[in-house]
């Protein structure tokens, strides 16, 4: 049984007759160069409500084009995306050697037919509208005539899956073209973090296809995410129809997309496996020298029984005014001395200074760290750098003492430290109920520093906490490690 509000939208789409038309035409099957891009056109959605008023569709499908999209992408749903097989038809006609595609809720093979006759070239073939034991939608038998169907027409199908489950059902398709959706169909939540984690999955089992993101695209940095993991392009709508100049934005997009491919770091693939592991992603900060860097990295390995590329992180703090602070010379040293320690990610923690900030950002671009923390994030802009279309790995810290005081955030997953004259360093709480409280605001990865160490480590992880951030609570005196105490901190923290 499909649940929820897919299951509402295919029990409306159902209604409506299957239409007929004569395609006048030609097939424009897709170009798969880097970065396939495919932007939509769309109305509304059952998430955002009204999106954006689009009296032409074929001048937003020249924007996008102009903008450099690999394709176009009509939504066609009348009730919850207000769509229209019109507009795809009137893209068409005005595009026709574009390609398009129909962004639908399919299940019959007549719409296959009728997708070909209203001028698509492609078609959206979802999932989770067949998979389960009690399918009323024929399951993946119904799925595989569809997408048959489709090639035996000369339409490209892209299969949409959002999670492991789905995956697995679709793999005997070995389809050519694959979307992941960061936005579940049955409660519209997104979940960015377990849909960048599907890549690898997919790569493995369908090592032919390529693959593109879908959903949650808010910025440019979001591109540069996207291509650094390692996709092949995305799908976006939102994004675009609400900006008053998509060419523009759209170019800045595919721009960041190119970037993300071309940098050579892996922080994000990596961590992201972290926060979804269940050891949770480890960070000890306030490393002063190479010494104390060498302990940790010894410790860590010896005791993180872990089979991912990367098993955990150390900090160094660039703010002169901080006790722990280390300069770019000894962090450079201190890169070197880990060169032979590889599964330790580098992070430089940064305040809003721009003097800083480029400091950090030099240190990123030789391959000295593997990101910055941008710590007392409050605006969009940081260090002079505006973060929206930042083209570097980072995430932000917040100082939290209740709940209002997390806004909106631009990275991935977002660091939550406790508020203090010092800004972060002083070992006091988050308290617990305010961590609580800030699970779906953080979609459910709460990553935590402040007041870490053994005596709170079991309590965190019933919380939920993905992310420990420990530095004071392992210290002998400021600035300095201390052995002892970090053993008896890993021994509880992998028990």
């Amino acid at each position: 049984m499909i649940p929820t509000i897919l299951k509402k939208i295919l029990q409306t789409k159902a209604k409506y007759p299957i239409l007929k038309a004569t395609r006048t035409t030609k097939l424009t099957p897709p170009k798969f160069s880097f970065p396939f891009l495919i932007a939509e056109i769309k109305r509304a959605s059952p998430s955002a409500g009204d999106i954006g008023a689009i009296n032409s569709p074929k001048d937003l499908a020249q924007s996008y084009l102009n903008g450099g999209a690999s394709a176009i992408s009509v939504l066609c749903e009348k009730d919850f995306f207000k769509g229209d097989l019109e507009d795809l038809r009137a893209t068409k006609l005005s595009h026709e050697n574009s390609t398009i595609l129909r962004k639908d809720f399919i299940t019959e093979l007549d719409q296959i037919q009728e997708s070909y006759d209203f001028g698509a070239d492609m078609v959206l073939l979802i999932a989770a509208v067949f998979i389960g034991d009690d399918n009323e939608n024929g399951g993946f038998a119904r799925l595989k005539q569809l997408y048959e169907e489709s090639l035996k027409l000369g339409l490209t199908p892209l299969i949409e899956v959002h999670n492991a489950k789905e995956v697995d059902f679709i793999t005997p398709l070995q389809a050519t073209l694959i979307g992941i959706n960061s936005r579940d169909l049955h409660t519209f939540s997104i979940n960015k973090i377990q849909a960048y984690n599907l890549l690898d999955c997919i790569q493995k089992t369908n090592p032919q296809s390529k693959i593109i993101f879908e959903s949650s695209i808010e910025c440019s940095f979001d591109g540069f995410v996207v291509g650094n993991i390692g996709f092949d392009g995305i799908l976006c709508g939102s994004y675009l129809v609400r900006d008053s100049a998509p060419t523009q934005t759209l170019k800045c997009l595919k721009d960041s997309i190119i970037s993300g491919k071309q940098s050579p770091n892996t922080f994000y693939r990596n961590v992201f496996k972290l926060l979804d592991s269940k050891q949770g992603f480890l960070k000890i900060c306030g490393i002063t020298s190479s010494e104390d860097a060498l302990m940790c990295a010894k410790a860590l390995e010896s005791n993180l029984n872990s089979p991912l590329e990367k098993i955990a992180a150390l900090g160094f703090i660039l703010a002169k005014d901080s006790p722990r602070f280390t300069s770019p010379k000894t962090i450079k040293e201190i890169a070197k001395a880990l060169q032979a320690h590889p599964k330790i990610l580098k992070i430089a923690v940064v305040k809003d200074d721009q003097e800083m900030m480029q400091i950090a950002i030099n240190l990123y671009k030789e391959g000295i760290i593997d990101a910055l923390q941008l710590h007392g994030v409050s605006q969009k802009s940081f260090g002079g750098v505006d973060l929206k279309n930042a083209n570097f790995a980072f995430y932000e810290a917040w100082n939290i003492e209740k709940p209002e005081d997390l806004g909106d955030f631009i990275s991935p997953f977002v660091l939550l430290d406790s508020k203090s004259t010092l800004g972060g360093g002083s070992g006091k709480n988050i308290a617990p109920k305010t961590l609580e409280s800030l699970q779906e605001k953080t979609n459910h990865y709460l990553c935590v520093a402040g007041g870490v160490g053994i005596s709170n480590i079991q309590d965190l992880r019933k919380i939920g906490v993905k992310m420990f951030d420990v530095n004071s609570s392992l210290e002998s005196s400021i600035g300095k490690k201390d052995q002892q105490k970090i053993s008896e901190f890993l021994k509880i923290f992998t028990s």
